[in-house]
């Protein structure tokens, strides 16, 4: 029985048919709204978008809330390949981390197995993307059918541990690879992100200003990730799309009507002066997307290069970031074009820096990132890792704590610091900004209380290895 309730999810962002339908439409990155209107409104139940793979979650969910729908209408652009990834779980399953086997998405833990197999078993999918203009004719051929099963709800359970949420304004975290440092962003925002209301009818955690770098190079041996990359960069502008993000990077619409790509002039510009600020790709169309009824601007508003050190930097400023969806994704991309470019000018390509002005994690992902937190970062115990910013040599002489810094070369700085209290001293070097990592801070603090109840109790003091 349906309830008024339904769609359980996203329901605002959806277009309510007849819910004893048989049918839904999923539209993947294409105005729903365009093909919906092409068809009789009582011969569906449901239309919506498809953006990203984990959106396939709420999408089954809410099948599994109304069975009646037995036939997904697969339509529109498949700009991140969320429409190949459904139809690689309804044929292929899932594998035993819940990875969709042939894709890059994940199905949520509260769908049970023998769920999955019931949606995979009834669920027909029926492929019309390229083909929508007979998306009338062929509604009309599927038939109706008595629902498969009995109506399931899953729903997202509200956070029921204490919050953590900080009034912190701006993180900075750093990895060596995109999972490494995608993990400590995730587990920032778990941990510290605020809970407030989307307009997309549920709600996020949300911290301002993340900063995340990743350090490493990219091995691009990945079928979705090139796939992803090339629909990342496409210049055509699929039917009943608004943009792609390499339509406004390499086709830019400017004022007199000429076409700009702005790739290929970064690439001039670093040519012809590798030190510019001004190889600059900018995405927000001030036009366009400052229209309050523009509903889709685009996230990412803004890429910068920079050589530093005879190294490409990049840096990638998003307005809005969904971290657990998409984070990952739009790293590899970026970084791959960074290569690129780099490769073009004729130097290295350095680390990748992103910056999120509005981080979040949505509700129906909250599970999903307490549960690979569990399985893939918490009760590790971080490597030493070399502080770029230096380190200290730390002795006890003539009744004082002597406390040099040194580059990481081994030359000593202008920096020696002298006293008989570890805190005082420690507070000292702290003010002095010459520690970048956490665990080096935690390191000197250490040892300069080990070093005072040397000197104290009149012992030798030998500084401990990092």
């Amino acid at each position: 029985m349906i309830t008024e309730q339904w769609p359980i999810f996203c329901k605002d962002n959806l277009i309510i048919g007849n819910p004893q339908s048989s049918t839904g439409i999923c539209t993947l990155w294409t105005n729903k709204d365009l093909l919906a209107k092409s068809v009789p409104r009582e011969s569906f139940a449901v239309c919506g978008n498809l953006y990203t793979v984990q959106g396939i979650n709420p999408m089954l969910k809410n099948i599994l809330a109304n069975p009646d729908i037995q036939n997904i209408i697969l339509c529109g652009a498949d700009l991140m390949k969320s429409g190949d990834a459904l139809i690689s779980f309804i044929s292929n399953g899932i594998d035993n981390e819940r990875k969709i086997i042939g894709s890059y998405g994940f199905i949520d833990s509260d769908i049970s197995g023998e769920l999955i197999e019931k949606l995979r078993k009834n669920i027909k999918i029926v492929d019309m993307r390229g083909k929508e203009k007979d998306l009338a004719k062929e509604i009309e051929k599927l038939p109706s059918a008595a629902p498969f099963m009995e109506p399931v709800f899953i729903t997202t359970s509200k956070e029921t541990s204490p919050s953590m949420g900080s009034d912190e304004i701006s993180y900075r975290i750093e990895g060596k690879n995109i999972r490494e440092t995608w993990l400590r962003l995730v587990d920032v925002i778990m941990k510290f992100g605020k809970t407030k209301p989307t307009q997309y009818g549920t709600d996020e955690k949300e911290i301002l200003n993340v900063v995340a770098v990743v350090k490493s190079d990219l091995d691009w041996q990945n079928r979705d990730l090139e796939n992803y990359y090339q629909t990342f960069f496409k210049k055509e502008i699929p039917f009943g799309v608004k943009y792609t993000y390499g339509s406004r990077m390499r086709d830019y619409l400017m004022q007199d009507g000429e076409r700009f790509d702005q790739i290929e002039n970064v690439i001039q510009k670093l040519k012809e002066v590798p030190h510019t600020r001004r190889a600059v790709v900018s995405i927000w169309d001030v036009n366009i997307d400052s229209d309050t009824k523009n509903t889709d601007p685009p996230c990412l508003t803004q890429v910068i290069f920079n050589v530093f050190c005879n190294k490409l930097y990049a840096t990638a400023i998003f307005r809005s970031h969904d971290i657990f969806g998409v984070w990952q994704l739009n790293a590899a991309v970026l970084m791959k074009l960074q290569k690129e470019i780099a490769h073009r000018v004729g130097i290295a390509s350095g680390s990748l820096t992103t910056v999120s002005i509005d981080a979040h994690i949505y509700e129906n992902n909250w599970k999903g990132a307490k549960e690979t937190l569990n399985k893939e970062y918490h009760g590790k115990i971080i490597p030493f890792d070399q502080d770029k910013n230096g380190y200290f040599v730390i002795a006890v002489k003539d009744n004082e704590i002597i406390v040099e810094h040194r580059v990481n070369d081994g030359r000593l700085s202008n920096y020696t610091f002298r006293g008989k209290k570890a805190q005082p001293l420690y507070r000292q070097i702290l003010h002095e900004n010459l520690i970048f990592k956490l665990d080096h801070a935690a390191y000197i603090g250490h040892e300069l209380a080990r070093a005072e109840i040397a000197m104290k109790e009149g012992k030798k003091f030998v500084q401990d290895e990092a």
